[in-house]
């Protein structure tokens, strides 16, 4: 009997399981919210990481992309997880290649490759300068689709999981709902794949320009699987305010330095490696200029003449000109805003999460690859890594196994998740919780600021119900307290040293009634002043 992959989520990872389920033939269904265009992936603008053989002739490795993912992450990340995907890079770049993806290459012929921040080569490839999610999104689509018409793939779009069904412990299908039917539908599968995205719709200053509701976690939690890392925000350091726009990493990538309001370039003062460095650096530096900071392209503008960024950077150059900014005239204003869940529902390398028949992928999915920071690129990558490693769990027949991550030893606080997931909260609610994540789940925290957030959260959940954003925050939040310490893109401002690494805070479901905290709770929220 062929097994039934359901698959929730149509960016990179959604979309390369699907196609690998497909050629593997298994019966496949992929669901959708929309139509394949708004996710995560397709704003991904800088490019996907690899070491393939061009860049070993010139003297990089797949043991140095593992030290800078290692290094960027705080070391933090799961060691045999970060080199078994970029062992795996080049491989997952013929793959998508052959799949239809069309690489920026040089006039030779000759794929074109980038240097991001924190990364010791340049082996990022791209697309359409700074359009390289968007254009691998576009060929996995446009093949998906061909597969559908052919009826080897099941495709359903504008429709939400609602819930996962669960029997004996392990997850059988999905509760979908799709306004068009007008009534919810159970699909039972052998295994669902979740990669519905992280959270961008629990802040409000985000790059993503639709923020995610977080599904994945709503849907996890009251499944009974487990979070790792929730704590682990990433913030982009230079999203352009004044645009609504991010500038990607790659700008600096090519030269562009960054300015406080004096002028003065503060960035080599904080980090060796200046404006090259972690994004959680760079952010933190940013977030603390004097007066603001700028991001000035004028090195770039020397070295290259005029024309060139909008050449290399089509997408951000169109995008800084519908607000009347150009970045080779004058320096852009640019601030932190949320960009990337380190965090996530806890995975495997096989991409089985702690409840039989769920695995998940993508940024979805805490698959020990970020650590506590991500290295920039590498989000595209793990998310067909992490795709296929689910396909090849089905195809084994290991779904019916719990996954093991490494959540340590550390005790495990619960959040509440009332009675039921309410998938449409009122519009007032959503914004409560982005200010209050925008406030005290940014680029520094307190645990004042952490345990004022959760007990608003508690008091929104009474008044509203559970809804994905508000449990996502609860995640953020429970996690953020009880990492006492900082740690790469978590810092916290009122206690000295830093977190060990390693030490995983895993965040799980705890089923009462509303506005109840777990003793291991209380004492945190009394412990920080609550």
């Amino acid at each position: 009997m062929t097994r039934h992959l359901l698959v929730l989520g149509g960016g990179v990872a959604g979309l390369s399981a699907t196609l690998a389920a497909a050629e593997a033939g298994l019966d496949v269904t992929l669901v959708d919210t929309h139509h394949l265009e708004s996710s995560a992936s397709v704003q991904a603008q800088g490019g996907l990481a690899a070491v393939i053989a061009q860049g070993v002739a010139h003297g990089d490795s797949v043991g140095s992309h593992v030290s800078d993912t290692l290094a960027a992450g705080a070391f933090h990340g799961d060691a045999a997880v970060v080199a078994a995907i970029c062992a795996a890079a080049s491989s997952h770049v013929d793959t998508l290649t052959r799949w239809g993806t069309a690489w920026d290459r040089t006039e030779s012929g000759a794929l074109s490759l980038t240097r991001e921040a924190a990364h010791a080569h340049d082996r990022i490839l791209h697309i359409g300068g700074d359009a390289t999610g968007a254009g691998i999104v576009a060929a996995l689509s446009a093949r998906v689709r061909g597969l559908a018409d052919q009826g080897r793939v099941r495709l359903l779009t504008d429709t939400r999981a609602v819930r996962l069904l669960t029997a004996n412990g392990a997850v059988t299908g999905t509760r979908l709902r799709r306004p068009s039917v007008g009534r919810d539908t159970d699909v039972t599968a052998d295994a669902v794949l979740l990669a519905t995205g992280g959270l961008s719709g629990v802040y409000g200053l985000r790059t993503s320009r639709w923020g995610n509701p977080a599904d994945a976690v709503g849907l996890a939690l009251t499944a009974g699987a487990a979070i790792a890392d929730a704590e682990m925000v990433q913030f982009h350091p230079t999203y352009a305010p004044d645009a609504a726009f991010m500038i990607s990493e790659a700008v600096r990538g090519e030269g562009a330095v960054l300015r406080d309001a004096s002028g003065e370039r503060f960035m080599l003062g904080l980090d060796p490696r200046g404006e090259l460095a972690p994004r959680d650096v760079v952010s933190r530096g940013v977030f603390g200029a004097q007066g603001g900071a700028w991001l000035d392209a004028s090195p770039i503008v020397a070295r290259e003449g005029r024309g060139f960024l909008a050449t290399r950077f089509p997408t951000i150059t169109a995008a800084l000109a519908r607000a009347g900014l150009d970045l080779e005239r004058d320096p852009v204003r640019v601030t932190p805003a949320e960009h990337y869940w380190m965090g996530g529902v806890a995975t495997d390398a096989a991409s089985r999460s702690t409840v039989p028949g769920l695995l998940v992928a993508g940024e979805a999915a805490r698959s020990g690859l970020h650590g506590a920071n991500r290295l920039a690129s590498n989000s595209l990558l793990e998310g067909v890594h992490m795709g296929l490693a689910a396909v090849a769990t089905v195809v084994a027949g290991h779904h019916t196994l719990p996954g093991r991550p490494d959540l340590g030893a550390s005790p495990r606080p619960t959040v509440s998740t009332g009675t039921g997931l309410e998938l449409a909260p009122p519009h007032d609610a959503v914004v409560a919780v982005q200010a209050l994540a925008d406030t005290h789940l940014g680029v520094r925290r307190t645990g004042a600021g952490i345990a004022t957030a959760l007990r608003e959260l508690s008091r929104l959940r009474d008044r509203h119900g559970w809804f994905p954003e508000l449990a996502a925050a609860q995640a953020v939040a429970t996690a953020a307290l009880a990492r006492t310490g900082s740690l790469g893109a978590h810092v916290r401002d009122d206690t000295a040293g830093a977190s060990r690494p390693g030490d995983t805070v895993a965040v799980v479901a705890h089923h009462t009634t509303p506005g109840i905290h777990t003793p291991h709770q209380n004492k945190q929220l009394q412990e920080a002043g609550a």
